[in-house]
């Protein structure tokens, strides 16, 4: 471990700078950026821990994984960076996101048939890791796959955002089945020569491997069920605190109207451009036919809402997470307001 971190030393530090750049620039919040970097590390130790990628794994293979976190630190927080010079057409941000992961899709996918057999890096199934002859071959396939991803969603850039909106997914789905899928075929179909099963994983990997897929489940299931909101009420503007996502800080000069709609009034979510959604939240830039591109921070238990019309027509829809809460932040903004 320490000679492979000693002879990339240079690169560890350059890569460890950049995903810290976009909060060094003020694109993002120094709590994301921090987040990116501790991925980036915590990717770069387990992928070393493995002695095949210590020993023999492909160079390229090692520079990919270098900067995979940092790209897509920048990427986000350039999207948040055109978002908070607003810039919030319903596409803007989604289109940027897709460009971004098109490219990444196009570069990974001419890295993947240099990656060598290990445990934690790559297409890590069954068939792929009992056998050298099915890693390398669903490694090659996998590659044509990630580039044909990455073509379809830098052409769903430029469609419209419901149609990117079902491009990606889809894109997404492809790409990390597909290889499975051609293990699996190219496990039955194998020539007989190269069916020789590869050495069984130590113990150890066995269980960081299991390890890693629980706490990603762990962490899975917490993002689907975690976010909150605190409305701060000041004398000149209010503020929503997000957990989980950016705070909303709006003046009360920039309000025109605000109205209590019940659950029947408030139209269809439409598309989340840009933001955080759950099973328990929706924070952030949406884009739906009744509003166009609107900005909502509401709890999904509860389906009355608050709308605020700004003075430049946009609208941000607020709730609480029941109708008790909800209906006391529309008194509390009326007041103030003077509506």
């Amino acid at each position: 471990m320490k000679k492979i971190l000693t002879e990339h030393k240079g690169e560890l530090v350059l890569s460890s700078l950049v995903t810290l750049l976009p909060a060094l620039a003020g694109w993002q919040m120094a709590w994301e950026a921090a987040a990116f970097l501790l991925g980036h590390w915590l990717v770069l130790l387990v992928v070393f821990s493995d002695r095949r990628n210590r020993d023999r794994q492909s160079k390229k293979a090692i520079r990919l994984i270098l900067w995979v976190m940092p790209f897509l630190s920048l990427l986000v927080g350039g999207v948040m960076a055109l978002l908070r010079r607003g810039v919030q057409s319903a596409g803007a941000g989604s289109a940027v996101m897709a460009m971004g992961f098109g490219l990444l899709f196009i570069v990974v996918g001419n890295y993947m048939p240099k990656i060598r057999q290990n445990s934690f890096m790559g297409i890590r199934v069954k068939w792929t890791l009992e056998n050298e002859a099915n890693w390398n071959a669903s490694h090659r396939f996998g590659g044509k796959v990630w580039v044909a991803g990455g073509f379809a969603c830098l052409a769903g850039a430029m469609l419209p955002v419901k149609a990117m909106g079902v491009v990606f997914p889809v894109v997404l789905v492809t790409v990390a089945l597909a290889p499975i899928a051609y293990s699996y075929y190219y496990s039955k179909t194998q020539p007989a020569a190269e069916q020789a099963v590869s050495a069984p994983l130590p113990l150890w990997q066995k269980r960081a491997a299991r390890a890693i897929v629980a706490a990603v489940a762990v962490i899975a299931v917490w993002t689907l069920l975690s976010g909150s909101t605190e409305i701060v009420y000041d004398s000149a503007s209010f503020t929503v605190e997000a957990s989980g996502w950016e705070d909303l800080t709006v003046p009360y000069s920039e309000i025109a109207a605000v109205e209590y709609l019940p659950a029947e009034d408030v139209p269809e979510t439409g598309m989340r451009t840009y933001g955080l959604g759950n099973l328990r939240v929706s924070f952030g830039y949406f884009s739906n036919e009744a509003y166009g591109s609107y900005i909502r921070y509401t709890y999904d238990s509860c389906k009355d809402c608050v709308r605020l019309t700004r003075t430049d027509g946009s609208t941000i829809l607020l709730n609480g997470p029941d109708q008790a809460a909800t209906r006391a932040i529309c008194d509390a903004l009326a007041e103030r307001v003077g509506n």
